[in-house]
């Protein structure tokens, strides 16, 4: 089934796009069993904590997962201030409030803190956030730099660890 100018509200989850194509399989009584929908165009996706945008999104009505295409921008309601999320492609599963996704870079901001990387784990439950490859951390507020092979961040009191890191401070006059 083929929805134009659509919007489609799935539990917690409400899909808006200018196209959506739900697809299922009929059932022995004659009825039809959902299993997934795509959406194409301008999709915006509300989620219980978060709101994303993207070109396209795939998502499976059966696990309540899916996965964003192109142009990904995500915030999430955190404690201390929003996270917004820029990538390539984004998968997501809101029965574990689990994110992942992919980008050249991916772009994550929270505050005064801007961090670039090639992948990232973000965990809605355990409220952190693991960057990795290529991974560039900068703080606006105080100037510092730092490069590592991995950050991991806990979201809930805005704490950062590295491994294998390289930091540029500043020292004031």
């Amino acid at each position: 089934m083929t929805i134009s100018s659509a919007k489609i509200v799935i539990g917690d989850t409400t899909i808006i796009a200018t196209t959506i194509v739900v697809s299922g399989k009929k059932s022995a009584n004659g009825g039809v069993n959902w299993t997934s929908a795509d959406a194409i165009g301008n999709v915006t996706v509300i989620l219980k904590d978060a709101t994303a945008t993207a070109k396209g999104m795939h998502y499976n009505l059966k696990t309540d997962s899916g996965t964003f295409d192109e142009d990904v921008f995500m915030t999430i309601a955190a404690s201390k201030g929003n996270i917004t999320i820029q990538a390539s492609k984004m998968n997501f599963d809101t029965k574990t409030d689990l994110y992942t996704g992919q980008g050249s870079p991916v772009i994550i901001k929270k505050g005064e803190t801007h961090i670039e990387g090639k992948l990232f784990t973000y965990n809605g439950e355990k409220k952190t956030f693991i960057v990795e490859k290529d991974v560039y951390l900068y703080n606006t507020k105080n100037k510092q730099k730092a490069w590592a092979d991995e950050l991991m961040m806990n979201t809930a009191d805005n704490s950062i660890s590295l491994k294998h890191v390289k930091m540029e401070i500043t020292l004031g006059s």
